[in-house]
């Protein structure tokens, strides 16, 4: 038998993860691979979930676009901190994290032919979503400072091209992307009759000076954006399955086609305590954000210690992306790393091959005594290469 998925490659990560399987249980592993915040949902909102967690309503659907007193939170939430201004009742939708509504809205706007535009180094995830409706990325690597060039992503559209992704804060390069572009980006796509799809999952994850700018913020261009959130990174919730899409009404009326048949709702759980964070728990969450910010001034301090790395301090995330200095084959690089020093990296080809030669570095779930170390073993390793 014959599946339309054999063409597509299988999750990268999965396979990485697999072969740093006979590490994982051993006391001096590291794993720098997947990207996790290190914190858990804060106390506060845990307990006070907890103590609902009787209630038959938190066991149960909710409806199809999530929990409405959550939708209403979360556009109030969505004006303060970006801007954005959303109708909770039919421009929110609850999803089962970002990666399923990224997924629904691929389902919703792409056909099979059709492509969609993507920057490069990429979020692999997002590729795979389009292959699987049979449709084609069409990537334009970045330029300096892992910035994508306008001209280049207005070059690249065609009659086929459906929509523009853009991610910022950047998976897998931490890079901000600045607001002239954007805007650029948002101009084409109105003038193109095509739609901006703005995945912002890490959109409170900013440092140094940099700015998180979301495009569904100016009026004239909501029915041409359509904007992806989730509560995995900063509230810790990424084992909760729980994010969000806001969109134009029009198409999160066929968006709710895709949910329904995907989901039917985001899980119910995870909708609950969402909500019991944006009414309680925003002061910790803010301080976590802090906290990410130390472990990222340490990781970049120690990186510039290893002369055969070379690193762009980027302004958002958790993640660092840098070259390797001669390297033309990332995942025999990361292989040996992890045998040699029990430290488990990404290879940057696994990002698209304008990833190849880097490897990306998640410094989220690590301490600063983690940070040291793991840092310690690269130089080690980097030094006798």
């Amino acid at each position: 038998m014959k599946f339309r998925t054999e063409g597509i490659r299988f999750p990268p990560i999965v396979k990485l993860r697999e072969a740093a399987r006979k590490f994982v249980g051993s006391p001096d592993f590291l794993d720098l691979g997947q990207g996790l915040p290190g914190h858990i949902p804060p106390r506060r909102p845990l307990i006070a979930f907890s103590e609902r967690i009787l209630h038959p309503a938190v066991h149960r659907y909710t409806p199809d676009q999530g929990h409405i007193e959550l939708r209403e939170e979360l556009a109030l939430y969505l004006r303060r901190t970006s801007g954005v201004h959303a109708d909770p009742h039919s421009e929110v939708t609850i999803t089962a994290g970002a990666n399923q509504a990224f997924a629904g809205t691929v389902l919703t706007i792409i056909g099979k032919g059709d492509n969609l535009i993507i920057p490069s180094p990429y979020y692999f995830n997002s590729v795979m979503a389009v292959q699987l409706v049979g449709g084609k990325v069409v990537d334009i690597p970045v330029g300096s400072g892992f910035q994508p060039v306008f001209e280049d992503i207005e070059a690249a559209v065609n009659k086929r091209t459906r929509g523009i992704l853009l991610v910022s804060p950047n998976n897998p390069t931490g890079a901000v992307y600045n607001r002239q572009l954007i805007d650029q980006v948002v101009d084409l796509c109105m003038d193109r009759d095509i739609m901006l799809i703005s995945d912002e999952t890490y959109s409170q994850l900013v440092y140094d000076g940099s700015t998180h700018y979301s495009p569904r913020s100016r009026k004239d261009a909501r029915d041409h954006v359509v904007t992806l959130g989730s509560f995995s990174k900063d509230f810790g919730m990424s084992g909760w399955r729980t994010g969000y899409l806001v969109g134009p009404s029009l198409f999160i009326e066929e968006f709710m086609k895709v949910q329904d048949t995907v989901t039917i709702c985001a899980p119910t759980p995870g909708q609950f305590l969402a909500l019991e964070i944006l009414k309680t728990g925003l002061d910790a969450v803010e301080s976590e954000v802090k906290r990410l910010g130390f472990l990222r001034d340490l990781a970049y301090l120690r990186i510039d210690q290893i002369v055969a790395l070379e690193t762009v301090r980027t302004g958002g995330t958790f993640y660092l992306f840098p070259q390797v200095k001669g390297c033309t084959d990332s995942r025999k690089l990361v292989l040996d790393i992890l045998q040699s020093t029990k430290t488990l990296v990404l290879p940057g080809i696994i990002f698209g091959d304008a990833g190849e030669g880097h490897i990306r570095l998640s410094i989220g779930p690590l301490t600063t005594e983690a940070i040291d170390e793991a840092f310690d073993r690269l130089a080690k390793y980097f030094n006798s290469a």
